[in-house]
């Protein structure tokens, strides 16, 4: 170790003198080349105050071999040598002085210039050397004999690549977002069955919203042709509320009404439950008057079930189709198409996907593969096949306008209906592009909604909500949580804090179907003033009677966010929606804002004086809460142990278990007995 450590020191000083050594060189070399340019500059002034003009050769001669030994010296046999071109001896200048001419048809006074010019070139450069030498510090030039130094170049801001969108994409039909001014009455629609009109003006429907008036004449006329006409695919995005769902029931049912046999012609998928559940009901109610059968697949029921609703047999006929119209979920739908014998899909109509941006995010099993890929048109495809492909009807508030992602669909030449942000109208058909690239691909909310943002701090989160709902008087408030469990405290608390104030009630997935409905029901009717709500609630729901939308928890995308405010200003009412952030949060929302077209929201401010004369019920609430939770988890624990004891497998591996014991006691010869 210690003679490691004095090789060490001995390696160090020797570092240290040859340092020394390669500085003593490094002086040496700038004091020689400050004196060669002393010499060359005393030449070049002498060469200057002479009189005689054949002095120039000599001392041009001298400047020249100073030079040449110089670059002798530094840049070795490689470097060319320096060259007198133009001048001559005595005798050759003093024939030439009488005619001013050289041999070589030059003047002698641009050789002068020439030469002077060279010498200032070698002088600048000599002076550079130097200083680079003197302070050890290198400066780069932007260019060295044609090639550019890296980290020296300046780049340039690259210009915005813009997009360039399919030709459908690029030129859509503009839907109207305002549902305040409606000018198209049930009448205005030509060709509506007398069945349908009934039912319309039995549930009050008098006019028709901008997307149902534009998109059910549409559907209309493209089914009235002939019967191999392959119909276009088409795409609507509007906002929330705007009455998408009606737009392809009333057309679905003329369209299916007439039928003759029994066979699916309809199938509109959905990505939850609750949201097929609804748009059954919808069906149910403009099918009333028809012979047209509707079924909700969606796993409520035992598969065995929704198989006898669905196919029937019989010894003549074999397998036969019982219904017309299935609103299904893409899981349950996929354990059909594997498991259920006769159940077949070849004479379908109509491929309805509503939510189509969640539908198309979460495929499962491939179930689009085998529904959305439609042959290529030809002569050849309509002379083998006996109908047209179904027609594809895609839905959603948010409706992706990726190429690549709808190319997984299979359009067969698609249109599409799409909401305008603001006030811009499409003028000249999609051609201008800044007009074109202020609607496509943006995400609208209805007109009658008004946003607003509320700078909180975890802390006095739920005394806000508190705050707002009691001073303004608040009725029909939804609020939406992150989580189920965040969900749960939530409501406890406001149901603590507003015991004699407002109703709390509280809604997730946790809760099951029928109970749900329960607590929609009374949320409906006014006997809840106040839902504290999951993200189960957020996409498509109708929720009626809905005033307000508190965002608790800060949305985690545009998508959500939009889907989240659109459960209230639906249908014309007027609604508004709140979001509640932390300062740090504020930034990266007014970002995800601008991605849909939308600018900063007006903020609500709550006065800290407000606050704080709550303090003390907002503690006693939170003490409250604590216990209750403790409560709930004994009970939790309680149950769970419950239910083991009475599961007859664990207590068999319990009796099992106990035998073992027993029989190892007894061969060590203790006595054991059995509890």
């Amino acid at each position: 170790m210690v003679w490691a450590l004095y090789y060490g020191d001995d390696n160090k000083e020797g570092k240290d003198s040859d340092e020394r050594t390669k500085l003593a060189l490094l002086l040496s070399k700038i004091e020689k080349r400050r004196k060669q340019k002393e010499a060359i500059q005393k030449t070049k002034l002498n060469c200057e105050s002479s009189d005689l003009k054949y002095h120039i050769g000599e001392c041009t001669d001298d400047i020249a071999a100073s030079v040449t030994s110089f670059e002798g010296e530094e840049y070795g046999k490689n470097k060319k040598r320096h060259k007198n071109v133009g001048f001559t001896d005595d005798k050759t200048t003093g024939e030439n002085e009488a005619t001013g001419i050289s041999e070589k048809g030059g003047s002698t006074e641009k050789k002068k210039k020439k030469k002077k010019r060279k010498l200032r070139e070698i002088h600048d450069s000599e002076e550079s050397e130097v200083n680079v030498g003197e302070t050890k510090q290198v400066k780069t030039a932007e260019k060295v004999e044609g090639f550019t130094v890296i980290g020296t170049d300046k780049f340039k801001k690259k210009q915005k690549v813009k997009r360039v969108l399919p030709q459908w994409l690029a030129n859509p039909s503009v839907v109207s977002v305002n549902l305040q001014q409606l000018t198209t009455t049930v009448k205005d629609i030509p060709g509506l069955d007398r069945d349908i009109v009934c039912a319309l003006k039995q549930n009050n429907i008098t006019h028709f919203f901008p997307v149902q008036a534009q998109v059910i004449p549409w559907l209309l006329a493209a089914h009235s042709k002939p019967a191999h006409y392959w119909p276009r695919d088409i795409c609507v995005s509007a906002p929330t509320g705007s009455g998408k769902t009606l737009s392809f029931v009333i057309p679905i049912v003329q369209a299916l009404h007439h039928r003759m046999v029994r066979q699916v012609r309809a199938l509109v998928v959905l990505p939850v439950q609750d949201l097929a559940a609804q748009v059954y009901h919808v069906f149910l109610t403009y099918t009333q008057h028809t012979d047209l059968k509707v079924v909700l697949v969606t796993g409520q029921t035992s598969f065995h079930k929704e198989q006898q609703q669905l196919v029937g047999s019989s010894v003549v006929n074999g397998y036969y189709s019982l219904v017309d119209i299935i609103v299904t979920t893409p899981g349950r739908l996929v354990d059909h198409l594997q498991s259920t014998s006769g159940f077949t899909l070849k004479h379908l109509r109509f491929l309805v996907i509503d939510e189509a941006d969640r539908v198309i995010e979460n495929v499962q099993n491939d179930w689009l593969y085998h529904l959305c890929h439609a042959p290529v048109l030809s002569i050849g495809t309509l002379e083998s096949t006996l109908s047209p492909p179904p027609q594809k009807l895609l839905f959603s508030a948010t409706l992706t306008q990726d190429p690549e992602k709808l190319q997984k669909l299979g359009l067969f030449q698609p249109k599409l209906f799409t909401s305008v942000v603001g006030d811009k109208q499409l003028g000249d058909g999609g051609k201008n592009e800044a007009v074109r690239g202020d609607f496509v691909g943006k995400f609208t909310t209805p007109a009658e909604l008004s946003e607003h943002i509320c700078v909180v701090t975890p802390e006095s989160k739920p005394l806000v909500l508190y705050h707002m709902i009691t001073s303004n008087h608040w009725q029909h408030v939804l609020v939406f949580v992150g989580s189920r469990k965040d969900v749960h405290r939530l409501s406890l608390l406001l149901s603590n804090l507003g015991r004699m104030s407002f109703r709390v009630a509280e809604i997730s997935s946790s809760l099951s179907r029928p109970a749900r409905e329960k607590v929609l029901a009374k949320f409906s009717t006014g006997e809840i003033d106040v839902l504290v709500s999951s993200d189960a609630l957020a996409r498509g729901m109708d929720i009626e009677g809905v005033d307000y939308v508190v965002l608790y928890s800060a949305p985690k995308s545009v998508k959500n966010y939009i889907h989240r405010v659109g459960r209230t200003g639906r249908a014309g009412r007027p609604g508004t929606a709140v979001t509640f952030l932390l300062d740090s949060q504020v930034a990266q929302f007014n970002e995800m804002l601008r991605t849909a077209g939308k600018d900063c929201l007006q903020e609500i401010e709550v006065q800290q004086s407000a606050l704080e004369d709550l303090e003390d019920k907002y503690k006693a609430a939170l003490e409250n809460l604590k216990e209750k939770l403790e409560r709930e988890e004994k009970q939790r624990l309680m149950a769970e142990k419950r239910s083991k004891k009475q599961d007859p497998l664990i207590q068999k591996c319990r009796d099992r278990k106990r035998r073992l014991k027993i029989r190892k006691l007894k061969k060590q010869g203790k006595t054991t007995t059995l509890v």
